[in-house]
């Protein structure tokens, strides 16, 4: 990717800031050996551009290569990410009932797996927050964050949610404090997704759970799939083994859409 294809990328932003970018090691195995395997992918529904995905030739892993220095994620989920992927910045009546139902399902699905009848929950991406709803109604205490502002401020001051505005790589939780972890589909959207569970494992009580979602089968072509606001892509093999890096031990992974139709092709 050399500076021409950037100034596109920020152009098309409208980032007149110039952030750095370098080439990373998988962020599983640690391997400096990749190959890229699509170098245009899309910029939003009508426009590609070049923001080159790579494969790990040692494990696997699909993950963009290279990577903005930490600043530009910070700048890009706080104002550009819902204006230029879905050309908006308050979420629609749609995304809130879907948010609801989400929220319900995910709670029924994983409630027989639960040993406390309620306890301490972070939800990292949490958007608005209204997945929490059926928590709280069960007297669980959520804690939740979000790096896009506008749907952290709507959260907070419309539906009087317990979310904040966080880069989660950022988190100050205290040791043993968690009985869930919920991360749904934001794994994918972290600048350092090592970074993130670390704070989560040394937050987690001991026989704790943690559930995660993540972008993994494609819905729709390569070109598609593939975008600029997915910093990674699973497969079940590499969600697995990220989880066991991070000390946790995988006992279910599935394709079966947990909370609902509208998130077909994750992997839980």
């Amino acid at each position: 990717m050399n500076k021409k294809d950037i100034k596109k990328y920020f152009s098309f932003l409208g980032i007149k800031k110039k952030y750095k970018s370098k080439k990373i090691n998988c962020e599983i195995c640690g391997s400096k050996d990749s190959k890229i395997i699509k170098k245009k992918i899309s910029w939003n529904n009508n426009k590609f551009g070049i923001l080159p995905v790579c494969g790990c030739l040692n494990c696997g892993f699909v993950f963009q290569n290279p990577r903005f220095e930490k600043d530009f994620y910070e700048k890009f989920y706080s104002e550009y990410y819902r204006k230029k992927t879905y050309n908006n910045v308050v979420p629609s009546k749609a995304f809130l009932k879907d948010q609801k139902k989400r929220g319900k399902k995910i709670f029924d699905f994983i409630k027989k797996y639960i040993k406390k009848s309620k306890g301490t929950i972070l939800d990292v991406g949490c958007s608005v927050g209204l997945m929490f709803k059926p928590f709280i109604k069960s007297g669980w205490t959520c804690i939740g964050n979000d790096p896009d502002y506008h749907y952290v401020k709507y959260g907070r001051e419309k539906l009087n949610l317990p979310v904040e505005f966080l880069q989660a790589e950022k988190m100050k939780l205290k040791n043993n404090s968690l009985d869930l972890i919920i991360i749904a589909g934001s794994l994918e959207h972290c600048y350092d997704p090592n970074k993130v569970l670390t704070l989560c494992a040394k937050a987690a009580k001991k026989g704790s759970l943690i559930v995660l979602e993540t972008r993994g089968e494609p819905r729709a072509t390569s070109k598609v799939y593939f975008n600029h606001n997915h910093h990674r892509y699973f497969s079940m093999n590499s969600i697995e083994l990220m989880m066991i890096k991070h000390g946790w031990k995988p006992f279910l992974t599935t394709l079966f859409p947990i909370s609902g139709p509208t998130r077909e092709g994750g992997i839980w």
